[in-house]
């Protein structure tokens, strides 16, 4: 004995299935990520206080610094010394000679 399915059943049933797909609709995409702003070029202000290039970095020297770059921090740092290689935009490395002469500044 053979059992016949009428057509509408199965297309009744197909239509069932359909109904629990987990694709999104072309209306419901998810939205794009946030776009993320990028960071100045001169994020620490190492540019504003460029002109102290060849200075020697006394205390005078580094509260001029302070006052005019846009720092969070600011590291000197001394022939020969190890730092280390994480990047911090808004810190200022200021490299300096034996005799404390400022060779460069940059943000880093």
């Amino acid at each position: 004995m053979s059992m016949k399915i009428p057509a509408t059943t199965l297309l009744l049933g197909s239509l069932l299935l359909a109904g629990c797909s987990t694709a999104p609709a072309p209306d419901e995409a998810p939205p794009p990520p946030p776009m993320m702003k990028p960071l100045p070029a001169d994020s620490c202000g190492a540019q504003a206080v460029g002109s102290m290039n060849g200075q020697i970095l006394d205390e005078t020297t580094r509260r001029w610094i302070d006052d005019r770059s846009r720092a969070d921090e600011i590291r000197v740092i001394q022939p020969g010394e190890q730092v280390t290689m994480d990047h911090r935009p808004g810190r200022l490395d200021i490299r300096v000679d034996d005799q404390r002469r400022i060779l460069s500044l940059a943000c880093g």
